[in-house]
């Protein structure tokens, strides 16, 4: 049977087009593999939101090239966010590439393969959680982000597609619906001239067999205490929140074009600890933005020693042509930003092994992702504060189950990042 393989890079929005991409696919009579060696056709699904990530793109655009030599490759197809900036720049520099695409041109891929097939996703991730990404594209304009040059404007998706969309997941197996967008905080306001996520919750939190709604990238700008209240109220949606805030001094975040304040994350963070004191917060951080002093990093390191973030990731600000943050000045040198990233995950590593150190003893919610290749550990999975890839994970050393369910879990040991408990 003809094979095909998909590597998809970069964040879980880029991931819901790679699903797309799959489905046509295998709408083709290709059949997925996840040996390179094996496949007809090998198509990458690239990121280009920052330096890292576009290296990481032509690095895998190289090695994918070279099964076109020695595996049985005879079509590599490129698409995503780098085709979107650098279309020319990739037809013109890698001869080896069959087909271009640009990003999310799906009628344009079915035309390469020679089908008129609908757009339905294959999933990607494990059976039992999916993500839903209720929109695409951002209005924000952060002035280090090349998403809105990339993605464009906020484009939302119907609610009421959305509803239908989940509930044929979840008759498919899924348990867990992870809300994705650049913004979900604003789901809503381009088609409906309000934020729609408080309502698509409420819909989605009564479908049956659905366990947990797990939200994404709430911008800190556009949180609300109507939304706070839904997610308390719901006891399906995880008391867990992705609110990236990426700096606290003021001069930063109006540089950043954020549309917040120091004064405004406080409060928000104050109100979600309040209503619901067993909420985790996740965040992120950008070290090393132009004109970042050692008094604004000194700022910010005592506000996460203060706010003690449950969860937190600290990246180093990555110059981006084509974003107003490009020509400001004073830019801060590469070593000075990665030593002040290494100063912030050092401060969270204490804040994490303190948070988790204190659930030892306790019982929690526990989603089985898989059976462990670790020594010691017979599953592993994730509680309602780990988000799939970039949080932690709670490793199972005893307890009969099946992966998909979800358990609970008595915590016997913690470490930096990870839980240790059995079965109960």
């Amino acid at each position: 049977m003809k094979k095909f393989a998909i590597i998809s890079l970069g964040c879980s929005k880029n991931l819901v087009d790679s699903e797309v991409f799959a489905y046509i696919t295998e709408s083709a009579g290709y059949v997925m593999t996840d040996d390179l060696q094996e496949a007809e056709v090998i198509i990458v699904n690239t990121c280009g939101f920052i330096l890292d990530a576009k290296e990481e793109s032509i690095s895998t655009i190289l090695e994918a090239a070279e099964y076109k030599l020695t595996g049985k490759c005879k079509k590599l197809i490129v698409t995503g966010c780098l085709v979107k900036r650098y279309f020319k720049d990739i037809k013109n520099s890698f001869p080896e590439i069959d087909n271009v695409i640009q990003l999310k041109d799906f009628s344009t891929y079915k035309n390469v393969l020679g089908i008129n097939s609908i757009e339905d996703r294959k999933l990607l991730t494990l059976s039992h959680f999916a993500y839903l990404r209720v929109s695409d594209g951002c209005n924000n304009h952060c002035s280090y982000c090349a998403i809105p040059a990339i993605r464009g404007h906020l484009k939302s998706v119907p609610l009421e597609e959305l509803v239908t969309s989940t509930k044929s997941l979840v008759t498919s197996g899924v348990r867990e619906i992870i809300i994705t967008a650049q913004d979900t905080a604003q789901y809503g306001v381009d088609i409906y001239g309000e934020q729609k996520l408080p309502e698509l919750l409420q819909k989605l939190n009564v479908i049956k067999d659905l366990d947990w709604i797990r939200i994404l990238y709430l911008h800190p700008a556009h949180i609300s205490s109507e939304m706070i209240d839904m997610i308390a109220e719901l006891p399906k949606v995880c008391k867990y929140f992705e609110i990236p805030i990426q700096h606290i001094n003021n001069e930063i975040l109006v540089s950043m074009n954020r549309r917040v304040t120091k004064e405004k994350i406080t409060s928000i963070i104050a109100e979600i600890r309040s209503k619901m004191p067993d909420a985790v917060i996740r965040t992120t951080l950008i070290t090393g933005y132009p004109g970042e002093t050692e008094d604004d990093f000194a700022e910010l390191k005592d506000f996460v020693k203060e706010m003690k973030f449950e969860r937190l990731g600290a990246f180093v600000y990555s110059r981006e042509e084509d974003t107003p943050a490009f020509d400001l000045e004073p830019q801060i040198s590469e070593e000075i930003a990665e030593q002040r990233k290494d100063e912030i995950m050092q401060i969270q590593e204490e804040i994490s092994k303190e948070f988790l150190a204190a659930l030892v003893g306790k019982n929690i919610k526990v989603i089985l992702d898989k059976k462990s290749n670790e020594e010691g550990f017979i599953f592993e999975g994730r509680s309602y504060f780990d988000s799939p890839e970039i949080d932690g994970v709670v490793f199972i050393t005893e307890g009969h189950a099946k992966i998909g369910d979800i358990v609970e879990v008595e915590i016997i040991d913690a470490w930096e990042y990870d839980l240790i408990g059995k079965i109960v």
